[in-house]
């Protein structure tokens, strides 16, 4: 009987055929404004810092996201700081960070803020916050902090 406009059945083990190709499925990227991928990130660093060290400091301790002060030389750091840094001149690199942290912790207090780079992008103290950052760059960390890939826009 000829068989006419019907599907064909893909031949398979149990019938002493070749299994048909089972490649693994291509990642699916999700689509996500600016702020949404902000605020993933955002509750990874808010998750991490502690009441001793702001998101700065843990970026800076691990190397991830920005690398938080560790990106800055001593100088740039103090350069920065300065209104901390004038009054303490004999204060070491460390000393001086966990001060920075106290008063990010404190200002993420004080606004409500979830983390110290929602205060910079405000108040540019140290670094520019959240607009130092380009989509690609944003794209990058969601992708080294949350494990899934995303694209912005």
């Amino acid at each position: 009987m000829i068989r006419l406009n019907q599907a064909r059945v893909p031949p398979t083990a149990e019938h002493g055929h070749m299994e048909p190709d089972r490649s693994p499925a291509l990642p699916t990227v999700e689509r996500l404004s600016r702020p949404q991928a902000i605020d993933r990130i955002r509750k990874i660093l808010a998750a991490l810092q502690t009441e001793e060290r702001c998101a700065c400091a843990i970026a800076s301790r691990y190397g991830f996201f920005c690398r938080g002060f560790e990106e800055l030389s001593d100088t740039e750091f103090r350069r920065r700081i300065s209104w901390i840094a004038k009054k303490r001149p004999r204060a070491t690199r460390e000393e001086l960070e966990g001060l920075v942290s106290q008063y990010h912790l404190g200002k993420q207090q004080a606004t409500g803020a979830a983390v110290c780079c929602d205060v910079e992008t405000r108040e540019h103290c140290a670094c520019d916050g959240w607009n130092s950052f380009d989509n690609r760059t944003l794209e990058e960390q969601c992708l080294k902090l949350t494990g899934r890939q995303v694209r912005i826009g």
